[in-house]
C-alpha cells in the first residue's frame, strides 16, 4: 500500500503492473479502494505523479458512494484522423501547467529521448530551469516539498510550451519539403490527448507532441491536410509512436 498527501487529505493507493499494457487507469472500489494499473517500466515516483495530477477527481470518487474507474490516461490510437475545429477559444498557456511528485534522477521525454531531471536548491530568488543533456531546475532553498513540486511543474511545463513554436516549425518545414501544398505555419495549445486539430483553417498541434521523435511529429502535420501514409515511405515507422507512447510530458 502506498501513500500520497495533498492537503490535509491522504490518498493510500495500490499499484498493479500489467504487462503488455499501454495505457494508464485509476479505478476506485468499495473493497480495494485506489488501485492504480500500470504497463511494466514505470516506478513509483512515475505512478505518485500520476496520483497528484488526479487527486482531485480521486477525492471526489472516495468521497461518493459509487465505484469508478477513470478513462485510461491515454487509449491506444491506430491513427491520426484530422479534426474539426473547436469552437471555444484556446486555453490560456498558464493555465496549463501540471503538477506532480518530482524527485532527483526523474526522466522526461523530448523529441523521441529520455533527459534525466537534475534538482539543484540554491540561494535564489526565483526557480529556473535550464537544459544541457539534462533537465536542471534551480529551486529556492527555502521551498518546500509542496511548493518545490508545483514549481518544477510549472518550470517544465514553461520549458515545453517554450520550444515548441521552434520545434513545430522545424517539422513543418521538412513536411513542405514533401507536399507542396502545406501550410505555411501551425501553431501549438493544450489539447489534452487529441493530437492535433483545426481552428479558423489554421493546423494546431498538441504542445505534448514534444515527447514525439520530429518524424512522428511531421507525420502528425501531415495527417492534417493530406493522406500521411501516402506522403511517407516511413509512414508506419513514424505513426508506431503514438500507439506505443502517451502525450503526457510529465
Amino acid at each position: 500500500m502506498y501513500t500520497y498527501q495533498t492537503g490535509n487529505q491522504t490518498i493510500d493507493y495500490k499499484i498493479e503492473v500489467v504487462p503488455n499494457r499501454t495505457d494508464i487507469t485509476v479505478q476506485i472500489c468499495d473493497k480495494e479502494g485506489v488501485k492504480v494499473i500500470i504497463p511494466r517500466g514505470l516506478n513509483e515516483n512515475n505512478v505518485r505523479s500520476i496520483i497528484a495530477r488526479k487527486a482531485t477527481w480521486i477525492l471526489k470518487q472516495l468521497n461518493g458512494s459509487q465505484p469508478a474507474e477513470e478513462k485510461p490516461a491515454a487509449p491506444k490510437k491506430e491513427a491520426v484522423k484530422k479534426e474539426t475545429a473547436k469552437k471555444e477559444a484556446p486555453k490560456a498557456a498558464a493555465s496549463a501547467a501540471k503538477t506532480g511528485s518530482f524527485e532527483e534522477g526523474d526522466k522526461f521525454p523530448y523529441l523521441g529521448r529520455q533527459y534525466r531531471l537534475n534538482i539543484v536548491r540554491g540561494d535564489v530568488a526565483k526557480a529556473e530551469m535550464t537544459f544541457r543533456a539534462k533537465f536542471i531546475a534551480t529551486v529556492p532553498e527555502s521551498w518546500n516539498e509542496q511548493q518545490t513540486n508545483e514549481g518544477i511543474g510549472q518550470l517544465l511545463t514553461e520549458w515545453y510550451q517554450g520550444r515548441a513554436g521552434e520545434k513545430f516549425q522545424e517539422a513543418l518545414k521538412s513536411v513542405k519539403k514533401a507536399a507542396d501544398n502545406a501550410p505555411e505555419s501551425v501553431k501549438w495549445d493544450e489539447l489534452g490527448e487529441e493530437y492535433a486539430t483545426t481552428q479558423d483553417n489554421t493546423i494546431v498541434l498538441n504542445w505534448g507532441l514534444l515527447t514525439a521523435p520530429l518524424a512522428t511529429i511531421e507525420y502528425v502535420i501531415a495527417s492534417q491536410f493530406t493522406n500521411a501514409d501516402e506522403l511517407f515511405e516511413d509512414a508506419a515507422e513514424r505513426k508506431q509512436w503514438l500507439s506505443d507512447n502517451t502525450l503526457n510530458a510529465f
